[in-house]
C-alpha cells in the first residue's frame, strides 16, 4: 500500500471513529456531516467521497453497536458455569444495561434514529440477525437447564423460539428501549419474568 492509499485508509478510520463518538454521545439524528468532518479533521467533501452519506456511517455504527451487544450477551451465557449461575449473570447483565442507559428523554444512540433509518433494509437485516443470534444463545442456555434438571423438559424449542424472539425486542425495539430508559428496573423485571415465570420461583441452590 503506497502513501496515498495509507493516508486514505487512515482518513476513513478517523471519520468512522468521529462519527461513532458523536452518534454515541448525541444520537444519529442530532449529528451533522459538518460536525463529523470537524471532529475528524477532514472536509465534508472527503466524507461524501468516501461514504456517500451520513446514513452510510450510521449503518456502520448501528451494525457495530448491535454486534457488540450480542457479543456481550454471548460472553455472559457461554462460559462453563452451572445453569443457575448463568441465569443470575444474565439478569445482572440486564440490570447493568439499564443502569448505563441514557437519561430519560435522551435519544437512544443506536435505535433512537429517524424512522427512515430504522426502516432501512440494511438496518432491518442487522436487527433480524441480532435477534436470531440472541435467540439461539438463549435456547442453548435452556438446553443446559433441561440437562441439569432445572427447566421443564416438555417445553418445545418451537415454543421457546417464539418466546425468546418476542423477549429479545427489549434489546432491539426503539419503543421498549425508550420505556426501560425511563424505568431502569423494567429490564431486570422482564428478565426475571422470562427466566423464572410468573411465580417468581428461582432455581434451587444446591
Amino acid at each position: 500500500m503506497d502513501g496515498f492509499a495509507r493516508r486514505k485508509e487512515q482518513s476513513k478510520k478517523d471519520i468512522r471513529k468521529a462519527a461513532a463518538d458523536l452518534f454515541a454521545q448525541f444520537g444519529v439524528d442530532k449529528v451533522s456531516i459538518a460536525e463529523i468532518a470537524r471532529k475528524a479533521g477532514v472536509s465534508q467533501a472527503t466524507i461524501y467521497n468516501n461514504f456517500g452519506s451520513k446514513d452510510a456511517l450510521a449503518r456502520e455504527f448501528v451494525a457495530a453497536a448491535v454486534d457488540n451487544l450480542v457479543n456481550r450477551v454471548q460472553a455472559v451465557l457461554t462460559p462453563e458455569k452451572p445453569y443457575r449461575d448463568k441465569i443470575a449473570a444474565f439478569v445482572q447483565f440486564l440490570s447493568a444495561t439499564t443502569k448505563s442507559a441514557r437519561p430519560a428523554g435522551a435519544a437512544d444512540p443506536v435505535f433512537g434514529g429517524s424512522r427512515d433509518l430504522l426502516d432501512d433494509p440494511e438496518i432491518k437485516k442487522v436487527r433480524s440477525a441480532a435477534q436470531e443470534r440472541m435467540t439461539q444463545l438463549m435456547l442453548g442456555l435452556i438446553r443446559e437447564g433441561k440437562q441439569q434438571g432445572q427447566v421443564n423438559p416438555d417445553l418445545s424449542e418451537d415454543a421457546l423460539t417464539v418466546y425468546f424472539g418476542v423477549f429479545m425486542d427489549i434489546f432491539i425495539s426503539p419503543e421498549l428501549r425508550n420505556r426501560y430508559t425511563r424505568r431502569p428496573g423494567l429490564a431486570r423485571e422482564l428478565g426475571e419474568l422470562m427466566l423464572y415465570g410468573l411465580s417468581g420461583s428461582r432455581p434451587p441452590r444446591g
